[in-house]
């Protein structure tokens, strides 16, 4: 899919990736709508840039698998690669999907993951594929399922065709019709404070890798320190200034005393004195700051 028809498509409308959204309105009504929900919304409508997503490697084997698919014997015939559908449900933006590969009468959509149950694959793309579903007005879905863990030749599944779900294309529909009606008068408002459900799926994966590598570092930082303070009586107790290796040097820093600015003391004794007037300021850069629990 080529980039100006992915922002064309981001901006203007909604895809496969959104269904989760709309069956949760279908299911819990607008007020439900999280802040990724109005983000999201907020590019829909042009209010917010589309920001392009820089692919993960999960991204990426993604496509490598259909690009191996696409080459093999047992390739869907005259199936069409990212085919686009486009059904106008609503009047105020599109409701779409590309399909991995696709017929006028079928469609097979790939997914490379590590645990191929079948149960589990459905559950987490149930949305999407019965998004397409309705969306194509098709009731022939092929889902290929491959083990990421293994090459593409060892670990690709039999297609299996996904039934219908009427009930759950009827909420997606309602969610859609939903958001159509509030499509003018919505609040769209950010929150400046966002729970972890908030972030999109690759976002939490990087918040939570980021919280376990933390926590990892932490254990290490606690471990340094007792054996930064075994050595620091060792080195003490011998009268040894430093100790020296081919990979470090460990030096010893007797005690000492530090002197500092007493602001507060001259400010007493001198009242006269405009304290802000000497003040130094110095631009810094935005970083985040992570507190583990």
């Amino acid at each position: 899919m080529k980039a100006n028809e992915i922002i064309s498509t981001r901006t203007g409308g909604f895809g496969g990736s959104d269904a989760a959204m709309f069956y949760k309105i279908g299911t819990k009504g607008i007020e439900a709508l999280s802040n990724s929900d109005k983000k999201r919304i907020r590019i829909a409508k042009g209010i917010d840039p589309y920001v392009p997503v820089a692919p993960t490697l999960a991204m990426q084997q993604g496509h490598k698998f259909e690009d191996w698919y696409e080459e093999q014997p047992f390739a869907p015939i005259g199936a069409e690669r990212e085919m686009y559908w486009n059904r106008g449900i609503s009047r105020k933006f599109a409701t779409f999907f590309h399909a991995d590969f696709a017929t006028d009468f079928e469609i097979w959509e790939l997914k490379c993951v590590q645990d191929t149950n079948l149960d589990k694959v459905y559950a987490t793309y149930k949305y999407q594929l019965q998004w397409q579903m309705m969306v194509s007005n098709l009731e022939s879905v092929w889902l290929v399922i491959c083990d990421s863990t293994k090459s593409f030749e060892d670990g690709v599944k039999y297609p299996v065709r996904i039934e219908q779900d009427e009930e759950m294309e009827v909420i997606l529909f309602n969610g859609v019709m939903a958001l159509d009606a509030a499509w003018d008068t919505l609040d769209l408002t950010l929150s400046e404070e966002w729970e972890e459900s908030d972030l999109l799926p690759f976002e939490q994966v990087a918040a939570i890798e980021l919280q376990k590598k933390l926590y990892a570092i932490k254990a290490m930082e606690d471990e340094a320190a007792e054996l930064k303070a075994r050595l620091h009586d060792t080195m003490q107790a011998n009268g040894v200034r430093s100790i020296k290796s081919e990979y470090y040097t460990i030096t010893f820093i007797p005690e000492s005393e530090t002197r500092t600015l007493d602001k507060s003391a001259l400010k007493k004794a001198h009242p006269e004195i405009n304290l802000a007037d000497f003040d130094k300021v110095s631009a810094k850069k935005s970083y985040i700051t992570v507190k583990l629990k």
